[in-house]
């Protein structure tokens, strides 16, 4: 990468690293060309999709285009190049300009900046420069990896998938039970398959790691205490004979915070399960939401709760719970912890690693800069309105590529609505707008022709 025209304080160029501070690793997610298909036969130079791809983001960043963050120059900078494996990091930018002249001459085909403000966020080694750390935005980072079901979607599935889990998060928890202002709080498209959350409120600011991982317990639900949000208590069975037994206060489904939640989970895990066909079915799904939200709950317990909800009594339970708006159940080893922490799975967001936990947690984390582009889509990196979240489309509203014509090689037949045109292309030879070029060469679905 080019860096003697730029007024940037240091730089050095490292490799990826495996901690907590680097940027995620993203997998490809294309079959059908190997990886050799994106190097020179000869070894000799960058192929033609790699020159094809840096090509293109060079014309797009000859204009400014990024958005420099909210005080930037206290902010680390890191980017990847095209073709490199080794991140250039620990930079610092002094002016705007500086910054986009660094676009225009580099090209980067990944660009971050850190969560966190420093004194002299150029210094390094890390331990230095934490030494001179000021604070860190909280950063919330939902991404479709962690979806369930996931690798069963397509791409534009997986798009509307998370966009409604970002939607939850930031209605439900991040403004209405965390209460922080509307003002504060930046959504972003990371132009790949998730979103970021940036919270900026002053009252954040200087969060340790330890007191965002409580943020992030509380949004995922983990650690609930029942018995704190459901007292229970001692009533009568038999007055004649003085029997007692315990059973749990529910408080109204009004009530808010995560009792609210439980009752809209424990709607939406039987509707769920009402959809299934049969009792095996059933048992199943229980057990991959246990699996996938690490519950623990084994087979012969899921049977015993799908059997109380199904197959007990005149009027199964399931229905009553439902047009009752109640926990009603037959068995008295039904209605425990284990029933209630499957309906808190139903209600809880899948933050990336769970919200991304790391990347929440981690006070001197990279993150996406808004204004770049993706270098595996081609997508743009870009604040979404809270208000237009619902229409917001990525394969629409976040393409930043022209749209001239590029002719491509698919060894496999293609469909997807991308640029507000569905497109449906065979197997061989094709001429595809740039920006569906660019996306369908950097996920190794074609090659340049």
């Amino acid at each position: 990468m080019n860096t003697g025209m730029c007024q940037y304080r240091t730089h050095v160029c490292i490799p990826a690293e495996s901690s907590l501070s680097a940027p995620p690793r993203e997998k490809c997610i294309s079959p059908g060309i190997s990886e050799t298909t994106m190097r020179p036969s000869d070894g000799s130079g960058p192929s033609r999709e790699l020159s094809f791809m840096k090509a293109c983001f060079r014309n797009h960043y000859s204009r400014p285009q990024v958005e420099p963050p909210f005080r930037f120059t206290r902010r680390e900078w890191g980017f990847f190049p095209f073709g490199g494996k080794m991140m250039f990091r620990h930079m610092a930018f002094l002016k705007k300009e500086d910054i986009f002249r660094f676009f225009r001459e580099s090209v980067p085909m990944h660009a971050y900046y850190s969560v966190a403000y420093y004194g002299d966020p150029s210094l390094q080694p890390m331990g230095e420069k934490f030494r001179t750390w000021m604070g860190a935005d909280l950063v919330f980072d939902l991404d479709a990896d962690h979806l369930p079901d996931a690798d069963s979607m397509t791409y534009p599935e997986q798009l509307a998938k998370v966009k409604d889990e970002v939607d939850g998060l930031l209605r439900d928890f991040i403004l209405d039970d965390l209460g922080f202002p509307e003002e504060h709080t930046h959504l972003h498209f990371s132009g790949g398959r998730g979103y970021h959350i940036h919270v900026r409120d002053p009252a954040v600011l200087e969060l340790d790691s330890r007191d965002r991982r409580q943020i992030v317990d509380y949004i995922t639900g983990r650690n609930i205490d029942f018995d704190v949000l459901f007292p229970k208590k001692t009533v009568e069975v038999n007055p004649r004979f003085g029997s007692s037994k315990m059973v749990r206060n529910f408080r109204d489904r009004n009530y808010g915070g995560w009792v609210s939640k439980i009752y809209a989970g424990k709607d939406a895990l039987i509707r769920d399960l009402m959809d299934l066909e049969d009792r095996k079915k059933r048992v199943k799904r229980l057990l991959r939401v246990s699996s996938d939200k690490g519950l623990g709950i084994g087979e012969r317990k899921c049977e015993s709760i799908i059997d109380d909800l199904f197959y007990k009594g005149k009027k199964n339970s399931a229905i009553r719970m439902l047009d009752e708006d109640k926990f009603t159940i037959t068995s008295k080893n039904t209605m425990d912890n284990d029933f209630l922490r499957l309906c808190t799975a139903y209600s809880s967001i899948n933050l990336k690693g769970e919200t991304d936990e790391p990347v929440t947690t981690d006070i001197k984390r990279l993150i996406r800069c808004p204004g770049s582009l993706h270098g595996k889509t081609g997508l743009k990196v870009m604040e979404v309105d809270r208000d237009r979240l619902d229409r917001f489309d990525p394969l629409r509203d976040a393409v930043a590529l022209p749209s001239d014509p590029v002719k491509v090689r698919l060894p496999d037949e293609f469909e997807m609505d991308m640029g507000g045109r569905s497109w449906k292309l065979d197997a061989g030879d094709a001429e595809v707008p740039r920006y569906l070029a660019y996306f369908l060469v950097a996920r190794r679905l074609a090659i340049i022709s």
